[in-house]
């Protein structure tokens, strides 16, 4: 039962990492700055972009601010599987542009 509760999790992963459709649509402007001042945090070298340990950061601050389901990736410590969905170019790093790709379904 929990393999499948967390399989089901990650399959929702890569839509749904940083901000819900309900949640953009509560208060999309502030969750939005909120989610940038958030990346913009983690990425510690500046470079745009967040690699592995970045990101580990990134998720905690969405959780610390209870945004989308960054809270369940995590207690379920998923932050190495939700990286692989967003880093679609597979360069070892995600960007903004990944992050939102993956809000849109793109």
């Amino acid at each position: 039962m929990k393999s499948q509760k967390f399989l089901q999790f990650g399959v929702a992963i890569c839509a749904t990492l940083a901000l819900t459709g309900a949640a953009i649509a509560q208060s999309g402007d502030e969750q939005k700055s909120i989610l940038q001042s958030n990346f913009q945090s983690a990425d510690a070298n500046g470079d745009g972009a967040l690699d592995r340990d970045e990101f580990k950061g990134f998720i905690n601050a969405n959780a610390e601010s209870d945004l989308g389901r960054a809270k369940q990736i995590r207690r379920f410590k998923a932050y190495g599987r939700a990286f692989s969905k967003l880093d679609a170019d597979g360069d070892k790093a995600v960007t903004v542009a990944e992050i939102h790709s993956a809000q849109s379904g793109k």
